[in-house]
């Protein structure tokens, strides 16, 4: 199966005057009756009889009793059991029934950052099945790293018990710029070797199932639309606090990646009243040169507990981070007129460290009401900790709904 990624990059079109004519086969049609098929079993409830599959999708009966007996071969629906009908006198053998089995296949979403790995693996309806994290060394080589995530990716799937050879699309959330085609990173400088590792074909010959790779804040993004605060926005900014400043942008409902996918690398802005020789927003932490990294996260997390409980030092130090946030990126507010920015980071994951979160929220949302011309709604993350590695699950189901879309039964075949 070939993979194609609806939530990234286009796909490739034809070479000029190389173009295909549209020719459907029977093969072609079948495909399409199928697809019709299976979603309206899907969409149907309560579950579908055979007449009302051949009355939502206007196909004659035969074919439709032919089609759902192929969809029930290759595993992807079943007959619903029979509702009790106690009391009731019948005349014969109820209809069948039938409904979408959610764990025909499944697919994986990976969330690499430079101290751990964890790997979701859920079904095609995107329900979490098992979830595996590992903690690895900050300085861990390219490949070790992508030995990593393909270990925790098969104790998911060995926890779960579930066939990896229905594991149909995965996708790896990762720091740092990656390719228009969702195939490479090019550019991680927080990860030793990670750009030069190839862990897509890593993941992919382990798997033997479609693997593509995308940027963590764009993840975040999808899965706070997801699953999160931003459902009913179609113009978004997801700003991800991590080590790195990142922000993954939403506009007309669909993930705006760029020319070069580099779109929303927020963290190489120069934010005004930096004393850094970097770019990106300063720390929590002042004078981030004379300490280690594992020095200044601690520090940093001290500062948040603080402003949590109401230290005025703390207060004072998380107001001043949420405003020059908001002096940073209201540029690309302005340019992007988002109707919503979400602020999203695990500093603020525990319930009692709520108050701090929304001190820099209202910081960040009082700044820029003086800089912007319309004012989005600011909101906290709801998914915290699981935005990427529920947008890297998000990711990779859309792979296969485009699938079960189009031609449903080319997936179970690796997995018979």
């Amino acid at each position: 199966m070939q993979a194609l990624w609806p939530l990234g990059g286009p796909a490739e079109p034809n070479a000029p005057g190389h173009e295909l004519p549209a020719v459907v086969g029977v093969a072609d049609l079948r495909a399409t009756n199928a697809a019709a098929i299976l979603a309206a079993v899907r969409s149907t409830d309560p579950h579908p009889r055979l007449s009302t599959l051949a009355e939502a999708t206007k196909l004659s009966r035969p074919t439709v009793e032919a089609i759902v007996e192929e969809l029930t071969d290759c595993g992807l629906i079943e007959v619903a059991p029979a509702v009790s009908a106690r009391g009731q006198r019948s005349p014969g053998r109820p209809a069948r029934r039938f409904r979408f089995r959610p764990h025909a296949g499944f697919v994986v979403g990976v969330d690499v950052r430079p101290r751990s790995v964890s790997a979701c693996l859920a079904d095609l309806d995107g329900r979490v099945v098992a979830v595996e994290r590992r903690s690895v060394r900050a300085d861990l080589g390219g490949q070790a790293r992508a030995r990593a995530v393909t270990a925790v990716v098969r104790r998911a799937i060995d926890s779960s018990g579930a066939d990896a050879r229905r594991v149909w699309a995965a996708t790896i959330g990762t720091p740092g710029l990656v390719n228009r085609s969702n195939t490479r990173i090019r550019q991680a400088d927080n990860l030793k070797g990670w750009a030069e590792a190839d862990v897509v074909t890593t993941l992919r010959d382990a798997l033997g199932c479609p693997v593509a790779v995308e940027n963590d804040a764009n993840l975040a993004a999808l899965g706070e639309q997801w699953r999160g605060v931003g459902g009913s926005a179609d113009e978004m900014v997801f700003v991800l606090l991590g080590e790195r400043l990142g922000a993954g942008i939403i506009t007309g409902g669909r993930l705006l990646r760029g020319h070069r996918g580099a779109a929303g690398e927020i963290g190489f802005i120069r934010f005004p009243g930096s004393t850094s020789s970097q770019p990106g927003l300063e720390p929590l932490v002042e004078n981030v040169e004379n300490h280690g990294a594992d020095l200044v996260r601690s520090a940093g997390a001290d500062i948040v507990r603080g402003a949590a409980s109401g230290d005025p030092e703390a207060v004072a130090a998380i107001t001043s981070y949420g405003r020059r946030l908001a002096a940073g990126i209201a540029p690309v507010l302005l340019a992007l007129d988002p109707a919503l920015v979400v602020l999203g980071t695990s500093l603020f994951a525990a319930p009692d460290l709520l108050p701090a979160g929304e001190l820099l929220l209202s910081a960040a949302e009082e700044e820029a009401g003086s800089l912007l011309v319309d004012l989005p709604q600011w909101r906290l993350s709801s998914l915290g900790d699981e935005a990427v590695i529920t947008g890297a699950v998000r990711f990779a189901l859309s792979s296969v709904e485009e699938v079960l879309r189009t031609r449903p039964t080319l997936l179970p075949a690796r997995g018979r």
